[in-house]
């Protein structure tokens, strides 16, 4: 889950509920992407950015980077035992 601002008041369909300009919440990334493109498509773009991701995207990078690396040393291991 990643942490957005709503920049608009919408309704999340699969939410049901309304999002007030300016709430902060929590929502997957691709469902805020899913958000972003209906609002987008509706509306022509008019509103541009309708979701701000305020936590810090960084982080997540970094967690993505130890599991890549934690992946590929479980892969060695896996590699020099079955060598043996």
């Amino acid at each position: 889950m990643a942490k957005y601002i709503a920049k608009i008041k919408f309704e999340g369909i699969e939410e049901k509920k309304v999002f007030e300009a300016g709430e902060e919440f929590e929502m997957t990334v691709k469902r805020a992407e899913e958000v972003q493109k209906n609002i987008s498509d509706e509306y022509k773009g008019k509103y541009g950015v309708v979701l701000e991701r305020i936590d810090n995207k960084d982080d997540e990078e970094v967690d993505e980077d130890k599991k890549d690396k934690a992946e590929t040393k479980k892969d060695a291991k896996k590699d020099d035992g079955e060598a043996k």
